[in-house]
């Protein structure tokens, strides 16, 4: 009975919806006098009634609409829900309502929305949500924390996803992140079509709306000691003449060339030379993002390594892949892989869900692909760290197959024998496993499934497997996350498991101002550069171009402009964060100095005979002979004889250099007055070593971080 007199009052308040009501005028004409944003029209409804009324609350423990003098906040209806425990998913409880007039693609969209908690908590947390109802890609994903206090939140968004149909567009908040009692009014979502440009719509989420944005912010000093102890290193400088002698008033220029701490992206292998996508620009940027020749010490592919890919040649051909390592490994440049075991169903080759009820085939599959990608294509002798498994929080189809069978009571043993087989295949990599449920969606500790995600860590840990890094995900939204709550994460997981870590995949949506993004972004690398469990920073694009989909802390425009978010990112890396000194020794042939820790190209003036230049890795307290008799530096033990062997010497064209360790050496050519002609990389086996060199004497420095020697080369016509 109540159903069947609810639906004719709904149809009657939709039908008489025609003009707003009192609340939606005072709205419209403020936002005309204040933004002159004109012309809107109610895809929801237009009066306070109707707009509540397409709102209906799921797996809610209680829920009630209530009636309020309208006061200085001038709406009058308020929607109460109440969730009496936290559940594993934000979204396991929500209140949502769909669209009741079509939206078009590139449509601007304002949404005013009041919101308080009042719950014997004291507090709350929401994730405000736009989305596609079939697919749930988001044009809106915000989470927020609440207070006693009403809250009016401005959240304009731009229609990126398709043209909505009617009933096609989910709007609404997740709820299941605590127990809570939530209250909602005053909610408006307008649409202004597609002519107005986003900066001027209202946006209060700004950078008064995360903890520790203050200057004087508790955590700033703190921070600020740490990166000083963790990121730097002293460098002690002998210079001797070519009599052997202490060295006085020689010069010494100190010089940066890349960060020990990996700072990179995600990027499209097609991107790259002889690439069906290739960017010469895009390239160029990859490694030259300051102007001066230093760009991004470490790649991850975004999607030409996960397993469908891989298979089906999405976006890349797997030759342009190969070539691609090649490319970037002659660079110098660290390489991420991402992701070997990624246990959905839709993340799989399509056999494997075929094949849910056979676990033998499953776990065949799975060990092809590992002996694929690790022992046949031999990655491995690229990567330097692995994504060995990808959010099996919420990717739970394999372990679901898998459970109940020979050897998987619970099917998620399967999680510790991936990484024992990635270990077995790929003995040099660091493990990691990657998941986004913790700083993306702003889950902290004690939330449900932030302690089912540790959990789950613990039982790889317990079953000996060698997991040794955890990526944090952080696609973050609008309303960006409390500096104190990010550093508190970083130290529970450090504190729990012992584990290395990274910033995996960063990125803001575009609804975010770029003075947002950029003053976000700074505080954020910056907490991240002073964890001592930290050992990377990744973006999930760096281009506007390519960017999946959250644009808002790009460092570049589609036009290759850097956005603000760009210089600040060049100002800190490359400024504050990087180390030049001009230096000169004392009368005993000493000088010093303390820089970050690095690549770096030292030049020593010996005098009238010459000046040297050579590259060392500063990654502790390093102490190094300038031998100007010698230029040798004497910091690094011997690598075993017979590591490497180069042939023929002398030679007329090419040398042969074999490699015969298991690891990628690092090589650098110096001419007979030590300057460096090349620098890169030998892989394990044999490589042709082809420079255009005149006759002469070379010397070829090989180098592991822990072990070094020298190769005498020589050059005949």
């Amino acid at each position: 009975m109540k159903l069947s007199l609810l639906l004719p009052l709904l149809f009657c308040t939709t039908m008489l919806g025609a003009q707003p009501d009192q609340y939606n005028s005072e709205l419209m004409n403020w936002l005309a006098t204040q933004y002159t944003l004109t012309g809107a029209t109610f895809p929801w409804g237009d009066t306070e009634n109707e707009m509540l009324g397409r709102f209906f609350p799921y797996n809610e423990s209680s829920a009630e609409r209530l009636t309020r003098e309208p006061g200085d906040l001038g709406f009058t209806q308020v929607q109460s829900i109440r969730i009496n425990e936290p559940l594993l998913n934000g979204w396991d409880a929500g209140w949502n309502g769909n669209n009741r007039e079509t939206i078009s693609l590139g449509d601007k969209m304002l949404w005013v929305i009041y919101i308080r908690a009042i719950g014997p908590e004291g507090d709350g947390k929401v994730t405000l949500i736009a989305e596609r109802n079939d697919t749930y890609a988001k044009e809106v994903e915000v989470t927020v924390e609440l207070s006693t206090e009403w809250k009016r939140f401005f959240i304009p968004f731009e229609i990126l996803t398709r043209t909505h149909p009617v009933g096609g567009m989910t709007m609404g908040m997740h709820l299941g992140h605590q127990a809570q009692t939530v209250e909602i009014g005053g909610m408006a979502i307008l649409n202004y079509g597609p002519d107005y440009d986003l900066e001027q719509f209202p946006n209060d989420l700004s950078a008064g709306n995360y903890a520790g944005f203050e200057a004087d912010a508790a955590w700033r000093a703190p921070a600020a000691a740490r990166i000083e102890n963790l990121r730097k290193a002293d460098m002690n400088f002998t210079v001797l003449n070519e009599e052997g002698s202490p060295a006085a008033n020689a010069s010494v220029e100190v010089r940066m060339q890349r960060h020990d701490f990996d700072f990179g992206t995600a990027v499209k292998a097609s991107r790259f030379p002889l690439g069906r996508n290739y960017s010469p620009a895009f390239v160029d940027r990859i490694t030259n993002l300051d102007g001066e020749g230093h760009g991004f010490s470490s790649i991850v592919f975004e999607n030409d390594f996960k397993w469908p890919a891989w298979e089906d040649e999405w976006i890349s051909t797997n030759q342009q892949t190969r070539r691609t390592l090649e490319y970037l490994n002659e660079r110098n440049i660290d390489i991420r892989g991402h992701v070997l075991l990624w246990p959905g169903w839709g993340n799989m080759p399509d056999r494997m869900q075929e094949n849910a009820n056979n676990p033998s085939y499953l776990l065949d599959e799975l060990d092809k692909h590992l002996v694929d990608f690790l022992e046949t294509e031999d990655f491995d002798q690229y990567i330097k760290d692995w994504d060995v498994l990808n959010e099996i929080n919420t990717n739970t189809d394999l372990a679901a197959a898998l459970r109940g069978t020979p050897g998987h009571p619970t099917g998620r043993e399967v999680y510790a024998n991936t990484f024992k087989r990635a270990r077995e295949l790929a003995p040099d990599a660091k493990l990691y496993i990657n998941d986004y449920i913790t700083l993306s969606l702003k889950n902290t500790e004690g939330a449900v499934i932030y302690e089912q995600y540790k959990d789950f860590i613990q039982e790889i840990i317990d079953a000996d497997a060698p997991i040794q890094g955890v990526g944090f995900q952080a696609h973050l939204s609008a309303s960006p996350n409390s500096i104190y709550e990010v550093l508190e994460t970083y130290d529970d997981f450090y504190d729990s498991f012992g584990l290395e870590a990274k910033i995996t995949e960063f990125d803001m949506p575009t609804s975010v101002s770029e003075e947002l993004a950029a003053t976000y972004m700074k505080d954020f690398m910056t907490v991240t550069f002073s964890h001592e469990s930290m050992t990377g920073f990744m973006f999930w694009n760096f281009w506007d171009v390519d960017t999946w989909q959250n644009k808002g802390a790009n460092l570049f425009n589609e036009d290759w402009s850097r956005t603000l978010p760009g210089h600040t990112f060049k100002d800190l890396v490359f400024g504050e964060w990087w180390t030049n000194e001009d230096l000169t020794t004392d009368a005993e042939g000493k000088t010093s100095t303390r820089g970050f820790k690095g690549t770096y190209e030292i030049t020593v003036d010996c005098g009238e005979s010459a000046t040297h230049t050579f590259t060392v890795d500063v990654v502790e307290d390093k102490s190094i002979i300038l031998d100007c008799a010698q230029l040798v530096s004497t910091t690094l033990p011997e690598l075993p004889a017979g590591s490497v062997i180069a042939y023929p010497n002398p030679a007329t064209g090419p040398w042969s250099v074999t490699n015969n360790l298991s690891k990628i050496l690092k090589g650098e050519l110096y001419d007979v007055n030590g300057r460096q002609l090349w620098n890169g990389n030998f892989a394990p086996g044999t490589t042709e070593f082809d420079l255009e060199l005149p006759t002469g004497v070379y010397n070829l420095r090989l180098s592991t971080q822990t072990q070094a020697t020298n190769l005498q080369l020589l050059r005949k016509k």
